[in-house]
């Protein structure tokens, strides 16, 4: 399967390095004795954004090879349930 093109690999990239200063402010939450709810809070929204970002890979990674199979003449059902596989973690 190919890889994801370089517009939507630096996407990505910028998503996860949003996520790790999140996840760092968590830390440092932690750390100064920040409100137990405050924390929590802030993990959920971590959660929410990794969600976020697993499902922008997916979708571009899905699309990335639907493109590639339909150039090369084939049917784009293969890559869809490769993808689908990669989704719901199925080998």
């Amino acid at each position: 399967m190919p890889n994801l093109d370089p517009d939507s690999a630096t996407k990505i990239i910028n998503r996860l390095k949003r996520i790790e200063g999140q996840a760092r402010g968590i830390q440092r939450m932690i750390a100064e004795g920040q409100d137990c709810k405050l924390v929590v809070g802030q993990l959920n929204a971590l959660r929410a954004a990794v969600q976020n970002a697993t499902k922008t890979l997916i979708g571009e990674y899905l699309e990335c090879c639907v493109k590639a199979e339909l150039a090369r003449g084939g049917d784009c059902r293969e890559a869809i349930k490769k993808t689908m596989d990669l989704l719901l973690g199925s080998k």
